[in-house]
């Protein structure tokens, strides 16, 4: 069993590309308040919550603007890695709300993967293009 098995955004893969795609993957826990990236980071990797949330924000002269949060089975960090106007670069800070089981997933296997299989770039554009409408 993979542990790419049950994340919906690779469900169009084969088991075998699962697997391959899984040898540049890994689990993180990040404990509730802990601080997964922040704004303007260097972008090397794609998160997969698996279980627990995530808030996005920004923090602003005014105080921390939350932007959305993250739930199971969402992606964190898409933009830095997918939008042409902001190229490895994240894009807003975030951090656990509550306990957080992640699948991290190295940028380089996932661009290379999206290039090959446009479902998937197309799925994660549109989560993209939802978030930039919030």
């Amino acid at each position: 069993m993979s542990i790419l098995d049950s994340v919906e955004l690779f469900d169009s893969l084969s088991n075998t590309e699962r697997e391959t795609l899984s040898l540049f993957c890994q689990e993180r826990l990040v404990v509730s308040g802990e601080l997964l990236f922040s704004e303007w980071d260097d972008a090397s990797a794609l998160y997969v919550v698996k279980s627990g949330s995530l808030k996005a924000y920004r923090d602003r002269s005014d105080g921390e603007k939350v932007l959305w949060y993250i739930g199971p089975n969402e992606l964190a960090g898409e933009m830095a890695l997918f939008d042409p106007d902001a190229p490895k670069k994240r894009m807003a800070s975030v951090k656990a709300v509550e306990k957080v089981l992640l699948l991290v997933i190295m940028d380089y296997a996932i661009l290379e993967l999206s290039k090959k299989h446009h479902e998937i770039y197309d799925k994660i554009v549109d989560i993209m293009m939802k978030r930039k409408n919030m």
